[in-house]
């Protein structure tokens, strides 16, 4: 890729040397936040709990924050029809079987990560990629980092929103009268399509997002926007065939927002800033 001048919504700047970074902001017609990260802060991802992730401002708009400023592309035409919620249809007695096992891990560990990671967002993906990249992501530290995770998993998903609407499955707590294991998950998601699992592509593509500025550490990145999406099989959210959906929607999202001026930039202001932090990790 060409090289190109880091021109993004958030600006780091180091005003005194030593001092904590302060954000400077200006004001935009799209934006609440509008800067260029000059330097980012390397606080190691052990101090994690030094950070509130409970108050982060969602800085941008919703309207604002997607990379696809057009139609994005229609999950409702190009994914199939979920399985018919029917133990004679071979499909769906997958979802089944997946549905009881998700049940099973609920009491181990991974159960518990599960829980966790039914947060859904922009926070759950900071703790979450903090841990895998050995320091703290977080709108103060690494400003360019967090903004390209909050626009790729925004736009991925409401890619999700067409077919979530044609299809209006039931979620697994609804259909087989169970209650949700997600410590975040709330009877708000009743009536809430199934199909495709919107957690799924949001953590998918911001996965993708970051195996693209870190490629030593993919595995590991891609490894977790896996299990982001499997856990919602195990809290009873969805069932496998809406995750399922949900990685491939998360997918091709992503794979059209590399059409778009605004994701390039973003891209190569946090490839930029990773590679600072990295030398010092």
């Amino acid at each position: 890729m060409p090289n190109r001048i880091a021109v993004g919504l958030f600006a780091l700047i180091l005003l005194t040397a030593g001092c904590s970074p302060k954000i400077v902001e200006t004001t935009s017609k799209n934006a609440k936040t509008v800067a260029e990260t000059v330097s980012p802060l390397f606080v190691p991802a052990s101090d994690i709990n030094k950070f509130q992730y409970d108050t982060i401002p969602q800085w941008l708009l919703p309207k604002d924050s997607l990379y696809i400023a057009g139609t994005l592309p229609d999950a409702a035409i190009f994914l199939p029809a979920p399985p018919p919620s029917d133990t004679t249809n071979a499909l769906f007695k997958g979802d089944y079987a997946r549905w009881k096992w998700g049940k099973s891990i609920r009491p181990t560990e991974r159960g518990r990560q599960a829980s966790l990671e039914s947060l859904f967002g922009i926070v759950r993906m900071c703790t979450i990629y903090s841990e895998v990249f050995g320091f703290v992501i977080h709108p103060d530290t690494t400003p360019a980092i967090y903004q390209f995770m909050l626009y790729a998993g925004e736009t991925a998903h409401a890619a999700t929103a067409s077919p979530k609407s044609k299809y209006q499955r039931l979620r697994p707590f609804e259909l087989m009268g169970d209650s949700l294991w997600g410590e975040f998950d709330d009877e708000s998601l009743r009536g809430n399509g199934s199909y495709p699992s919107g957690h799924t592509a949001l953590g998918w593509a911001t996965a993708l997002a970051l195996a693209e500025i870190a490629p030593e550490l993919e595995d590991k990145i891609l490894e977790r926007g896996y299990q982001y999406g499997e856990s919602r099989v195990i809290v009873g959210a969805h069932w496998q065939s809406d995750v399922n959906a949900g990685y491939l929607v998360g997918s091709t999202t992503f794979a059209a927002m590399h059409n778009s001026p605004r994701f390039l930039k973003h891209l190569e202001a946090a490839r930029k800033e990773y590679e600072i932090l990295k030398n010092q990790r």
